[in-house]
């Protein structure tokens, strides 16, 4: 044993004072240690056996440093703890002992009643076992939860088995950290309790038993009372402020204290008074955790000593009473009963002052590089203190439960209205995620198009060395992994089946599409009704994967033959002729993003309609943007090259963040928002290493400037130089999970609106200074405050499996870029009659929603994917998600969950639809999750902000 510690008498003073002694002293056990020290009392802190060291060391910031008179440890026996404690005080008189904490409850008990001082006694010997103190209420009439206790799964399985789920399962003795958890299955609760018996209690013994007990339903209240003698004193009333946050179901917000005289609190008040007396709790504080349930008041759990979370509600607990708080009335019951008598039965009605404490909430997840949000907080005009242990390089994650909080904030007033402007701000903060500057970290700027997806992600259902990847948006590449639900009353949408017939016999003649993928599948499928043949030409290293980018919607496709591009354009030319035997090529075109090249060549060396080769790689980013300065049109700020070296200069003069690309496009190859030089340079070497999707490697990087704005797209098809818009759309993105740029969807824009009116001309300008004259487009702009700015101008049809042909066809009365882009080829009157623009108005209302998750887990049911296709607007429900999937928040496009397309005539029934897919993510409830975040019950006070955990409220 440790020697005891003793403080040297100086002067005759010190013999003349008496002593208390404070078991395991921690959290606010230390801040009623100091206020008895204020009064003249020598401190001795008395550790029970298996206390850790760790928690010793858990002293409130403001108490500062603990001076103890002396530190004891708990012996085998109450004599023997005597005589040590004895030794230690010598002639100084022990005027009390009481708990510091949690887990000193037992022994203060036992060893205050052995020295015959105030005390609660051994009568009930554990009085914090959870499940004895529900069956003490019952024996006294009071409302307890249904529940069972042991130490061996045998003997709780038959309540699992039987008991509607959730359950919850927890230790029998109050302890922090030791997992109090909501179970949603009986093979969840399994786990879990054998977890508990095998896990260690924060001060260091076993875990004696598991308590399973019914999910109480409600609001959550705390009820602080200081007693003496029998004679209960409340000190405080609080109720909890827990909503639904993050894909958790209980997130902690804040705790705040209601009126006194107010329904609840007398309902409250009087329960608790008679919980205590049932338990024999006579003396000193304790904290009584209270679940209002329909049936009335029941108990969580009665903790037998002060009220935690390091006392950071003194101050406002004092402000609110006009000078009082727990830890005043704990030292008045044990070392003043004479103030004690004076102290009021109840805190006053109206309180003194307005506050409360507010819990912060993360929003977003990342590496800290400085907490900028919490220096504001603290200017707050009702900021009184603030606890966290975020700091820079402290990893923040979504706050999901306890071990998730990122601080606590007590705030007091005399004027409510500042208190409520205080508190919005500080929730606008979270939103924003104002509170941190996190490192910087790759923004996916990728637009949800998902024709391509990065290499490692096309076809594999694993990572490397078989650990499941994480989740990501899943499309048609990945064949059996993709559902889609097609609405099947929905006629209207299908539109006629119609055979044009452009020559005598099409039957004769072929059209070649150069890699056919994604929405390159849906123009082959078109040309195909129409009675031509259609060859498939595959580019050289064209991935085999790619080929199988076949959207559901067309099947399986037949081509009339497949062949593969050769050495020279000279041999190509051959082969084709070859694999067409009698049949005449009428048309060449791309059918993805891999094959413009090749088919503006073959298309030209072919005599068909054409593009050409004037500009020999009209794809590469950075030749786009040179061609349109020239041109007169807006342009963005960049540089490229195949050297870090050609790029740095740029790199190093222009202001940040940057996005840095591959100079052609493909689809997931790495568009990334870089914020600082070193992430540039990293990243432009990772681009420069990878191979692009078609299987070509990346022959420079773009460095551009950040365009900000918002992002549309412009949908043409052209013949001859016409350029016929078919659809402008608009990106609905906003700031999500710590994210700036998260697509929620993408909705249509109305050809004579404004803006449509500036962007038409302005993509028609670049197809020109492009040379584009032939064939469909889609062009990304982005409307910036000096005018429109193109991102990048696509040399083929709008992507996305050409999910949003339906959508079109509605909107547009019969057409969408899939049939015009055959007409521009095969069918010049049918071209000639399609409109200038689309429509305006729309035939009808509709958009692309793109589904974000608010949760992360396993997915167990997505019941609200059923829920979805019994909307009124629904046509279909494009998604990777199914049970056994792994969803994530969603930041970027390959944590996106799936895409869905409204479309009704009524625009109030579609925006009703949209209400209620939003309110299904928010509320989580397109999933049923396994292991559902937010099983951590305890109430927030467990948690210290400093990484340390302790015993409750």
């Amino acid at each position: 044993m440790a020697a005891p510690q003793i403080m040297e008498e100086e002067s005759p003073y010190m013999k003349e004072r008496k002593c208390v002694v404070l078991v395991d002293p921690y959290s606010t056990g230390c801040i009623v240690a100091q206020e008895m020290a204020k009064r003249g009392y020598l401190l001795v802190a008395l550790w029970t056996i298996g206390f850790s060291d760790e928690m010793k060391t858990h002293i409130p910031e403001s108490c500062g440093h603990m001076d103890y008179f002396a530190q004891v440890n708990q012996q085998e026996t109450l004599e023997e703890t005597d005589k040590v404690l004895k030794a230690a005080v010598g002639t100084h008189p022990v005027e009390a002992c009481l708990a510091g904490g949690e887990a000193g409850v037992d022994f203060a008990d036992a060893f205050s009643e052995y020295l015959g001082l105030l005390t609660n006694g051994t009568d009930i010997p554990n009085r914090r076992d959870k499940k004895l103190q529900q069956e003490l209420i019952k024996k006294a009439g009071l409302r307890s939860v249904r529940q069972a206790g042991g130490s061996s799964f045998a003997e709780v399985e038959s309540f699992l088995k039987t008991e509607p789920y959730p359950v919850v399962l927890k230790p029998v003795e109050s302890a922090g950290s030791d997992g109090v958890k909501l179970c949603y299955s009986i093979e969840e609760a399994k786990e879990h309790f054998d977890v508990l018996m095998k896990s260690q209690m924060v001060n260091g013994g076993a875990c004696p038993s598991v308590l399973c007990q019914e999910f109480l339903k409600g609001k959550e209240y705390v009820i602080d009372h200081v007693s003496l003698n029998g004679e209960h004193k409340t000190c405080m009333v609080w109720v909890y402020d827990k909503r639904p946050a993050n894909g958790s179901a209980f997130v902690y917000f804040g705790m705040l204290p209601i009126p006194i005289d107010s329904p609840e609190a007398k309902i409250l008040v009087n329960y608790t008074r008679r919980t205590l007396d049932s338990m024999g709790l006579k003396n000193g504080p304790s904290h009584g955790e209270v679940m209002m349930t329909e049936d009335g008041p029941c108990l969580v759990e009665m903790n037998c000593r002060a009220h935690g979370g390091d006392g950071n509600w003194r101050s406002l607990c004092r402000a609110l009473t006009g000078g009082f708080s727990q830890v005043e009335g704990t030292v008045d019951a044990y070392l003043d009963p004479f103030s004690f008598a004076k102290t009021p039965s109840l805190p006053p009605s109206p309180y003194k002052a307005f506050g409360q404490e507010v819990i912060l909430v993360s929003y977003s997840a990342g590496k800290v590089k400085s907490t900028p949000g919490f220096d504001v907080i603290r200017q707050l005009p009702s900021f009184v203190c603030f606890e966290s242990g975020i700091k820079e390089g402290s990893e923040v994650d979504y706050t999901v439960d306890l071990l998730t909080g990122i601080g606590s904030v007590i705030l007091m007033h005399k004027d409510e209205a500042v208190i409520q402007k205080d508190i919005e701000f500080i929730r606008y903060l979270e939103k924003i995620n104002g509170l941190f500057l996190f490192e910087t970290k790759a923004e996916n700027l990728q637009r949800p198009r998902g024709d391509l997806l990065a290499m490692d992600q096309i076809t594999n259902s694993t990572g490397q060395q078989g650990k499941p990847r994480n989740h990501r948006r899943v499309f048609s590449s990945d064949g059996p992994l993709l559902i889609r639900h097609m609405s099947n009353d929905r006629p209207e949408l299908r539109g006629p089946l119609v055979k044009r017939m452009t020559t005598v016999d099409s039957s004769k003649e072929v059209v070649i599409i150069v890699d056919p993928y994604s929405t390159g599948c849906c123009v082959a499928q078109e040309i195909m009704k129409r009675g031509f043949s259609v060859m498939a030409l595959w580019t050289k290293n064209f991935a085999p994967e790619m080929k199988t980018h076949v959207p559901l919607s067309c099947g399986v496709m037949k081509y009339y033959n497949e062949i593969d591009e050769a050495e020279t354009l000279d041999d190509t030319v051959q082969i084709v002729h070859q694999a067409a035997d009698q049949k005449r090529v009428v048309a060449c075109l791309a059918g993805g993003e891999a094959g413009v090249d090749l088919a503006d060549a073959l298309s030209e060396k072919l005599g068909v309609r054409t593009n050409g080769t004037s500009i020999p790689n009209r794809r590469d980013k950075k030749l786009q943007q040179e061609l349109i300065r020239k041109y007169g049109l807006r342009s963005v700020r960049q540089a490229a090259g195949v050297k870090f070296e050609e790029v740095e200069p740029f790199l190093t003069t222009e202001r940040y963040p940057l996005v840095l690309k591959p100079v052609e496009s493909a689809g997931s190859d790495g568009v990334k928002l870089c914020h600082s030089l070193e992430e540039a340079k990293e990243h432009f070497h990772v681009l420069m290493k990878s191979q692009m999707v078609n299987g070509g490697d990346c022959p420079a990087v773009l460095c551009q400037e950040f365009l900000r704005g918002k992002e549309y797209v412009v949908d043409h098809v052209s013949r001859d130089g016409v350029h016929k818009a078919v659809m402008i759309w608009v990106y609905d993105k906003r700031p999500m999970h710590g994210s700036a740029f998260v697509y929620f969807g993408c909705i249509p824009v109305d050809s004579d609106s404004s803006e449509a009116k500036i962007l038409i001309p302005y993509v028609r300008g670049v197809l020109d200074a492009m040379e584009i004259t032939d064939g469909p487009t889609h062009c990304e702009v982005m409307m910036t405050p000096e005018g429109p700015c193109l991102v990048e101008m696509n040399c083929r049809a709008h992507g996305g499996d050409g999910n949003w042909r339906s959508l079109c066809r509605a909107l547009t009365g019969g057409y969408s870029q899939v049939e015009t882009t055959v007409d521009a080829y095969l069918e010049k009157q049918e071209f000639a009659r399609t409109p200038d623009k689309p429509p305006s108005p729309f035939k009808a209302h509709g958009q692309e929603v793109i589904l974000v998750s608010y949760s992360r887990g396993t997915v167990k049911a997505t019941p609200g994917f059923e829920e979805i296709k019994t909307l009124q607007s629904f046509v279909y429900l494009e998604t990777g998600v199914k049970p056994g999937s792994v969803v994530d928040y969603t930041i970027d496009l390959f944590t996106g969950i799936g895409s869905v397309i409204l479309v009704h005539h009524d625009q109030e029934t579609l925006e009703n639809d949209i209400q209620r897919i939003r309110e299904m993510e928010k509320e989580n409830q397109l999933f049923v999750l396994e292991n559902q975040p937010g099983f951590l019950m305890k109430s927030p006070s467990y948690l210290h902000f400093d990484g340390t955990t302790t015993a409750s409220l």
